[in-house]
C-alpha cells in the first residue's frame, strides 16, 4: 500500500549551473528519499519511471514521457526507510529554447502531484 502525505518523502531536483539554450543542455537529477520508518513502493506501467514537465512562463513546452519510447512492462521502486533513489532526467530532446524564464518539474510517472520537485532557470 502506498501512503502519501506531508513528510512521507523528500525530493530534490539538482540542476547543473550551465548555460541552457536547448533541452539537451539541461543536466538534472531527481532524488526521492524515504524519511519514514516504513517501506514505500511505487508501481509503473512502463519501463519509464521518471518524467518532467518543462514550462515557460506557465505554458507547457515539453512533457518528456510524451516523447520517450517507454517499453510497456510493469516496474516498481521500493524505498526502504532512509533509502533514496536518484534518476537522471531524460533530456535528450533537440529542442531550442527561446530566452525567458523556465520551470522544470520532475516527478515519478503516475505520481505527478505527490512525488515531485521543481526548479527554475533562465535562458538568456
Amino acid at each position: 500500500m502506498i501512503n502519501f502525505g506531508s513528510g512521507d518523502l523528500t525530493t530534490d531536483l539538482e540542476l547543473e549551473d550551465t548555460e541552457i539554450t536547448n533541452v539537451k543542455d539541461i543536466d538534472a537529477t531527481f532524488t526521492v528519499s524515504n524519511k519514514t520508518d516504513e517501506t514505500k513502493e511505487y508501481s509503473f506501467s512502463s519501463g519509464c519511471q521518471v518524467s518532467y514537465l518543462l514550462s515557460k512562463d506557465g505554458v507547457k513546452k515539453l512533457r518528456s514521457e510524451e516523447n520517450l519510447g517507454c517499453i510497456a512492462v510493469l516496474t516498481n521502486i521500493e524505498l526502504s526507510p532512509n533509502e533514496s533513489e536518484t534518476f537522471k532526467l531524460p533530456t535528450l530532446f533537440d529542442v531550442e529554447l527561446e530566452s525567458g524564464n523556465y520551470s522544470i518539474k520532475a516527478y515519478l510517472i503516475g505520481y505527478e502531484d505527490e512525488v515531485f520537485a521543481t526548479r527554475s532557470f533562465t535562458v538568456k
